[in-house]
């Protein structure tokens, strides 16, 4: 069941719409319009992006710079994000691009590690108080140690005093009150864990410079009654992976719902796991197949069921801009995001058995949860029987 005050499906209120419609208090946002699904991209690579590579990436709304950007060429990722927003806006000005900082994961690679103590990573006292680590490799934060605490907050201010940096992006909220933590160390050093690292957040927020931006890795549909949806107290808006799953698919849509009515942006991750690249032996190959109605209907359509201002869509597969993995991130090559939108007619309606619909100026959605598939029909193309 859905967490108690989230919006129910096809429940709209009028009067939100008229107040998002009208959102030019959020100057910090991205450029947003009807026109077309507007795009983000999430991208890492060790080295320099090619001049395609950061024309594609320049032509997207919102650029999220991964982690281990450029390291590899320019010594640090620090370093080498600077250099890629730099080139990116020199294409697209408008473009905002968000730095990655990870929650709970410490990673190599940055200038800001010369200055990270061990003691601040988190011991496992089952384990002779050794240091904890996720996948076995790497440590972990411990945000209810008050240095800690300063020296990561300062990492992130230290990148958005960079005018080509326009927000912050946190990964592994989740992982602040993990069910692994909560095994190892109980579930009252966890809550008190997920309160300090509340408590980290509000400071960045605090702190934050006016006019940047803070975007989380926080809605997810099935933590918690309310599916994390407490923690956009202290952010912008929220990126969605994981969401797609049947028994979770209406709570994420109608997280999605809700935030948006609210005023917050959204990123949604609209990659399939479960897509085949048999066959497909080159990058375009792997675009002709994306661009099929069988694989983008789906998780465009969900998206659009709920699409306000400022939602951003990304289609792609993978992160790894190397060339050798084949990445597909630049949404421009899909003609099911690049063709017309327009405004929608109303908000989504519900059937009762997992239909969903909903009408814009030249375009038809619809989607069936249970069955995950969905169908995107151009209102131009379609027969008089069919509108």
């Amino acid at each position: 069941m859905m967490g108690e005050g989230l919006l129910r499906l096809g429940a709209m209120d009028e009067a939100a719409d008229d107040e998002i419609d009208d959102a030019t208090d959020k100057q910090c946002y991205p450029e947003w319009s009807w026109d077309r699904v507007r795009t983000y991209a999430a991208i890492r690579r060790g080295d320099d992006y090619s001049d395609e590579q950061i024309r594609e990436l320049a032509a997207q709304d919102v650029v999220m710079l991964e982690k281990m950007n450029g390291h590899e060429t320019h010594g640090s990722v620090e370093r080498g994000t600077l250099v890629a927003a730099r080139r990116i806006k020199a294409v697209n000005s408008k473009v905002k691009i968000l730095f990655y900082l990870n929650t709970m994961i410490h990673y190599g690679g940055y200038d800001a590690n010369e200055y990270f103590r061990e003691e601040w990573a988190l011991h496992n006292p089952n384990r002779d108080n050794e240091p904890f680590r996720w996948r076995g490799k790497h440590l972990s934060y411990d945000h209810t140690n008050s240095e800690f605490q300063e020296w990561w907050i300062q990492r992130g201010l230290d990148m958005l005093a960079h005018d080509e940096i326009d927000g912050i992006f946190i990964d592994a909220i989740c992982k602040t009150h993990h069910a692994s933590l909560r095994r190892i160390l109980g579930r009252s050093w966890v809550e008190k864990h997920a309160a300090a690292y509340l408590d980290t957040t509000r400071q960045l927020r605090e702190r934050l410079p006016f006019g940047k931006i803070l975007i989380g890795n926080v809605l997810r549909a099935g933590n918690g009654p309310d599916g994390n949806y407490e923690n956009l107290q202290y952010l912008d808006g929220s990126y969605l992976e994981n969401w797609s799953d049947p028994q979770n698919l209406s709570m994420s849509i109608q997280l999605m719902a809700k935030a948006l009515k609210e005023g917050n942006m959204i990123m949604l991750n609209g990659v399939m796991d479960d897509t085949n690249f048999e066959g497909c032996d080159s990058l375009d190959d792997r675009y002709r197949l994306l661009n099929q109605p069988e694989y983008i209907d789906f998780p465009l359509g969900c998206f659009l069921l709920v699409v306000q201002p400022h939602a951003y869509f990304s289609y792609h597969a993978g992160v790894d801009a190397n060339p050798r993995r084949l990445t597909v991130f630049d949404n421009t090559r899909f003609d099911a995001i690049t063709r017309k939108l327009g405004r929608p007619l109303g908000d989504y309606v519900d059937d009762g058995v997992g239909g969903l619909s909903r009408e814009f100026d030249h375009l038809k959605v619809h989607v069936d949860i249970n069955m995950r598939r969905g169908k995107l029909s151009v209102k131009d193309k379609l027969g008089d029987d069919e509108l």
